[in-house]
C-alpha cells in the first residue's frame, strides 16, 4: 500500500488513535455518548428524542433548507460527498443509509450527483421525495419529479426516470409534476451532468443526514462511448470534494488492492492531511486472513485523523434476492460477531463497525461543522446579498414605461447631460477634461494665432537694424518685448516711401489715410485663416464630446438600434448647426476685416501714444536699461538705473517747473522734429488699430461659435431628435419597443442576479430564523 498519509501527523486531541489500526479509540471526543451507549451491552436509551439528537436534527435541517435555496454554489456550505471508485459497493452503502434501492445496472450507474436528505420525524409516516435541481448561470431551480412515494420499492425506478430526466441534453421542465408525465422520451443524452437528483425522506426510522453520492470514478469506458468522460466525471467529483467545508466519504473496497482505487488518490490529491476525510472500508467478507489483517492497519498507510469505519453490506446475490435493510443489518452483525477474520477487531472497535455507527458519526460531525461555521455564513451570505444588489443597481434600469414614453424620457435627460457639459457644471473626471476646458484651450491657441499677426514696425535707422539691436514692442500688459523681425515693407523708411508716393492734393504735413487703411488690412486679411481654423477645431471638439456623451448615455440600447438612430440625428444635426454656424462666423469676421472703424477712442489714442513714443524713443536711440559700469566713479556705489527711472525723475523735474500737463504719454514731443513725423503717425496709428482689433476680435470670435454652433445645438436637441426619431408619427410605439428592448446578456446578467438575490434572501432568512 502507499504511505502517502503515513507521516500525516495527528493534532493534539486528534481523534486518531495511537493505535496503529483504522479504528478510534471509544474514548475520542469525536464519539458521541449514543456510540459510547452503544458499546457497551446496557439498553441504549431513546436518544432520537434527546435534547442532543434534537439540536442535531434542528441543524441538519437548516443545512437540508440551505442546500435546497442552492446557496451551496455561492458558499462554502458543510457537506458530505460519497466518493470511490466504480464498483466498491458505494451504491450499497447509500441504500443501507437511506434504506432505499438505487438504480443498478452493468457499468457506471450514477451518472449525477444525487444529493439525499435523510429527516427523522417521529409521528410522520415514511414517504420520499425525488426533485431535480437545474443549474442555469447563477440561478438554481428546484422542480418536483412526481408526486411523493410512500413505498421504498417505487424508490429505484423514480431515480432512474430522473436521472433519465437530467441527462437529455433538453430538458422538458413542464412536465415533471404529474406520476403521469414521467415517461422520459428517447433522444440525445448526455453521459454525465452536473445537475443534481434531490431525494428527501422523512420517516420515524430514519437518522438524520444530509450528504451527496457523486458518480463512481472510472478508468475506462465502454465501447462506442466517450474516452473524455473519464476526465469529466474525475473533475466534478474533485470539484465537490475540494471545497473547503466538504467532507469526503471515501468509499473502498476490501475486495482489490488499495492502490488499484484510483479514487484514494483523487481524495489524498484534494486533502492532502488526511482532516476532512473519513473512510470506510466495503467487502470486507472478501479477505482472508493475510489481507484482513492489512486492512485493519490502513491507517498506517493511508492516514486519516478520522480513522476508518467498516461496513458489511447485502453482496450481488442477496441484493438479486431483494434482501430486507434489516435482514441484512441482522447478517451484517452475525458477520462481524462469527467471521474468524474480524470478529477480534469488532469487538475491540465496536464503534467502527456498522453502516448505523457511521451514520450517527457523520450526522454529529455535520451539525458541528454547521454550528461552527453559523456566524461566518450570516456574515458571508451579508456581504454577498450586498456585493448581489450593487451590481443589480449598476445596471440599467429596466423598462417600465410606455416605450414612447421611454424613449422620449431618455432624449430629454441625455439634453439635460448635454446642458450641464456646456454650461461647465458636469461631473468632474480627472481622466477626461470637460467640454468648457477643451474649448478654452482652442480659443486660446486662436487668441495666440491672432497676435502673430502683430505688424512689427521698426523704426531704427539701417545702421541700427544691422548693429543687431533689439526690436521691441508692447505685449499685451504693455510691457516691452523683443517681437519677430519686421518685413520688409514694415520699416519706418519703407513707410515714409509708401506715405509720399501714395500724396494727392494734401496740404504739406498731411498724407492720405489709406495708407493707413493698407497697412491695417495687411494684417486683417490674415484672421480669417486663424479664424476658422478655430472653428474647425471647437466643432470637432464639440461633436467628439456629443458622440461619446450619446454613445454612453444609449450605450445600453445599442441591441435594439436606439443608439445608432441617435448617432444618425445627432450627426445630422451637428452638420446642419455647424454650417449655420460658419455663415454666422463668417458675417461676424467680415465685420472686422472689411471695415475701418472704432468708437473706443480713448483705448485708441492712449496706444496711439504710446506707440508713438516707443517709436520715437527707437528712432532717438535712447540709453540701454543698464548704465555701463565704466561710466560710474570709482568712488560711487554700484547702481542700476533704467530708462523708466529717468523717465520718471524728469516727469518730477518738469512738473516741479510749472508743466503741470507733463505724462509719460506726451513726452514724445520734446523729441525733436523728425523727417520720419508722418511715418511715425502712419505706424502708431496701425499698431493702436491693432490693438482696439485684436482686444475685441478675440472676444467676439469665441462668443459667436458659442452662440451659433454650442448653444444652437443646445437650443435645438431635445426637439429635433425626438422629430428625426418620428417619436410623434404613427407607429411610434412599435418602433420604440424595438429601440428599447433589453440586450440579451444584460437581461441574461439580470435575470441570474435576480436570482442570485433571492437565493440569499431566503439562506439570509433561514439563517437569522436559526437564530
Amino acid at each position: 500500500m502507499s504511505a502517502g498519509y503515513a507521516s500525516a501527523q495527528s493534532a493534539p486531541g486528534s481523534p486518531v488513535s495511537a493505535a496503529t489500526d483504522l479504528s478510534f479509540d471509544a474514548s475520542s471526543p469525536t464519539q458521541s455518548p449514543a456510540k459510547a451507549d452503544r458499546s457497551s451491552a446496557a439498553v441504549q436509551p431513546d436518544f432520537s428524542t434527546s435534547t442532543y439528537a434534537r439540536d442535531r436534527r434542528a441543524l441538519l435541517q437548516l443545512l437540508a433548507k440551505l442546500h435546497g435555496t442552492g446557496i451551496q454554489d455561492l458558499l462554502d456550505l458543510p457537506q458530505i460527498c460519497v466518493t470511490g471508485s466504480q464498483s466498491v459497493g458505494k451504491s450499497s452503502l447509500i441504500e443501507s443509509i437511506g434504506g432505499i434501492k438505487l438504480p443498478r445496472e452493468s457499468g457506471t450507474c450514477t451518472r449525477c450527483p444525487m444529493e439525499c436528505r435523510l429527516e427523522y420525524s417521529e409521528s410522520a409516516r415514511w414517504t420520499c421525495r425525488v426533485s431535480l435541481r437545474i443549474r442555469d448561470g447563477e440561478s438554481v431551480q428546484e422542480l418536483p419529479f412526481g408526486s411523493d412515494l410512500t413505498d421504498p420499492e417505487h424508490v429505484e425506478n423514480r431515480l432512474r426516470q430522473a436521472q433519465r430526466a437530467l441527462l437529455r441534453t433538453e430538458l422538458q421542465r413542464d412536465v415533471f409534476l404529474d406520476d403521469s408525465d414521467l415517461h422520459i422520451p428517447a433522444g440525445r443524452t448526455l453521459s454525465f451532468t452536473d445537475n443534481c437528483v434531490c431525494v428527501h425522506i422523512v420517516g420515524p426510522n430514519v437518522t438524520d443526514l444530509h450528504f451527496y453520492d457523486l458518480p463512481g470514478i472510472i478508468v475506462n469506458v465502454q465501447e462506442g462511448q466517450d474516452p473524455s468522460d473519464i476526465n469529466l466525471v474525475r473533475s466534478m467529483v474533485k470539484r465537490y470534494i475540494e471545497k473547503p467545508g466538504c467532507i469526503a466519504l471515501l468509499v473502498v473496497s476490501c475486495e482489490t488492492d488499495f492502490e488499484n482505487q484510483v479514487a484514494g488518490r483523487l481524495v489524498r490529491e484534494v486533502d492532502a492531511s488526511g482532516s476532512n476525510t473519513v473512510g470506510v472500508l466495503t467487502k470486507p467478507d472478501k479477505t482472508d486472513s493475510e489481507s484482513a489483517h492489512r486492512w485493519q492497519k490502513i491507517n498506517d498507510a493511508y492516514r486519516l485523523q478520522t480513522g476508518w469505519f467498516v461496513v458489511k453490506l447485502p453482496d450481488s446475490r442477496e441484493l438479486r434476492e431483494g434482501i430486507a435493510p434489516e435482514v441484512a443489518r441482522q447478517r451484517a452483525d452475525a458477520f462481524f460477531k462469527t467471521n474468524e477474520h474480524w470478529i477480534d477487531y469488532a469487538q475491540r472497535h465496536p464503534n467502527r463497525i456498522g453502516t448505523q455507527n457511521l451514520t450517527d458519526y457523520l450526522a454529529q460531525r455535520l451539525s458541528d461543522q454547521l454550528r461552527d461555521n453559523l456566524p461566518r455564513l450570516r456574515e458571508a451570505v451579508q456581504r454577498a446579498l450586498v456585493d448581489t444588489t450593487n451590481r443589480l443597481l449598476a445596471l440599467p434600469p429596466q423598462l417600465t414605461n410606455d416605450p414612447t414614453a421611454e424613449v422620449f424620457a431618455c432624449i430629454t435627460s441625455f439634453a439635460h447631460k448635454v446642458s450641464m457639459h456646456i454650461r461647465g457644471t458636469s461631473p468632474f473626471t480627472p481622466t477626461r477634461r470637460g467640454l468648457v476646458q477643451q474649448l478654452y484651450a482652442s480659443y486660446l491657441v486662436f487668441k495666440r494665432a491672432i497676435r502673430a499677426t502683430v505688424p512689427a514696425f521698426d523704426a531704427r535707422e539701417d545702421d541700427a537694424a544691422a548693429g543687431g539691436v533689439s526690436l521691441v514692442d508692447l505685449d499685451s500688459d504693455d510691457e516691452e518685448t523683443e517681437v519677430r523681425a519686421p518685413n520688409a515693407d514694415l520699416k519706418i523708411a519703407e513707410v515714409m516711401r509708401l506715405a509720399i508716393e501714395a500724396r494727392t492734393r494734401e496740404l504739406p504735413g498731411n498724407y492720405p489715410f489709406s495708407v493707413t487703411a493698407h497697412y491695417i488690412f495687411s494684417f486683417l486679411k490674415e484672421w480669417e485663416k486663424p479664424t476658422f481654423a478655430c472653428f474647425e477645431r471647437a466643432f470637432k471638439i464639440f461633436s467628439d464630446e456629443i458622440t461619446h456623451l450619446a454613445e454612453e448615455h444609449f450605450s445600453h440600447y445599442a441591441h435594439g438600434g436606439l443608439t445608432s438612430n441617435v448617432q444618425t440625428a445627432i450627426s445630422a444635426q451637428l452638420q446642419a448647426t455647424a454650417d449655420r454656424a460658419r455663415a454666422r462666423l463668417r458675417a461676424e469676421m467680415l465685420k472686422e476685416t472689411e471695415e475701418i472703424y472704432t468708437q473706443n477712442d480713448h483705448y485708441f489714442t492712449a496706444y496711439k501714444a504710446k506707440y508713438l513714443a516707443l517709436y520715437k524713443s527707437t528712432r532717438a536711440r535712447r540709453p540701454s536699461p543698464l548704465v555701463y559700469e565704466e561710466h560710474l566713479p570709482m568712488e560711487v556705489p554700484y547702481v542700476v538705473e533704467t530708462p523708466e527711472d529717468r523717465v520718471r525723475d524728469a516727469i518730477r523735474l518738469l512738473q516741479r517747473a510749472g508743466y503741470r500737463g507733463a505724462t509719460r504719454g506726451n513726452l514724445d514731443r520734446l523729441f525733436d522734429t523728425d523727417e520720419f513725423d508722418p511715418a511715425f503717425d502712419i505706424m502708431a496709428q496701425v499698431r493702436a488699430y491693432f490693438q482696439v482689433a485684436y482686444k475685441r476680435y478675440i472676444d467676439s470670435i469665441p462668443q459667436c461659435i458659442e452662440q451659433a454652433l454650442v448653444r444652437e445645438f443646445d437650443k435645438q436637441l431635445s426637439g429635433t431628435l425626438a422629430s428625426d426619431l418620428g417619436l410623434f408619427n404613427s407607429g411610434a410605439r412599435a418602433k420604440c419597443e424595438t429601440w428599447v428592448r433589453e440586450p440579451p446578456a444584460v437581461a441574461e446578467q439580470r435575470r441570474e442576479l435576480l436570482a442570485r438575490k433571492r437565493t440569499l434572501e431566503q439562506a439570509q432568512a433561514l439563517l437569522f430564523r436559526f437564530g
